[in-house]
């Protein structure tokens, strides 16, 4: 049977050698976690950087159906399957650049109906997904709606919203 007291001497030298080794190569440890620190930021910011440029190159389209438009049941499952493909087709962006958006607005009673994903799934977002639907390249950033901002003068800005 094992002495209870040469277990705990034992943890207890072991505690002293470890906390020793630590002291040590306490530099050599402090410049590993600089390191992996400075490492992690530089990804950090080459990630945003991608992000961003991925942002920049999105492709747009508009699609204008006939006024025969009728989508049957399987074109719209196909359509949605197209669009669930886009993520996968235009690589390895980042997540927050990989999505594609289906905006549908309405001007002079006429219904617009516009795509728009990452530039690499252009192909992709190009095929006509309905019968008696056009698809025109359409300008990423022309398309957003102008809103005019609505400034007060010499009222004072709140806390938020409630």
């Amino acid at each position: 049977m094992v002495d209870p007291m040469e277990v705990l001497n034992s943890a207890v030298a072991a505690r002293r050698e470890a906390g020793a080794f630590l002291h040590r190569h306490v530099w050599w440890i402090a410049a590993a976690a600089t390191f992996g620190a400075a490492g992690w930021a530089a990804v950090v910011g080459w990630w945003r950087r991608r992000a961003a440029a991925v942002l920049a190159g999105r492709a747009a389209f508009e699609l204008l159906p006939a006024s025969t438009f009728e989508a049957s049941a399987a074109e719209v499952t196909w359509f949605a399957g197209q669009l669930a493909s886009v993520p996968a087709a235009s690589g390895a962006p980042p997540r927050r650049a990989s999505a594609s958006r289906v905006q549908i607005t309405c001007e002079d009673n006429r219904v617009r109906y516009f795509l728009e994903g990452p530039g690499r799934a252009q192909s992709l977002l190009r095929m006509p997904g309905y019968q008696d639907v056009e698809v025109i390249a359409t300008a990423a950033r022309l398309r957003q709606p102008a809103v005019d901002r609505i400034r007060f003068e010499g009222a004072q800005p709140t806390g938020g919203v409630r």
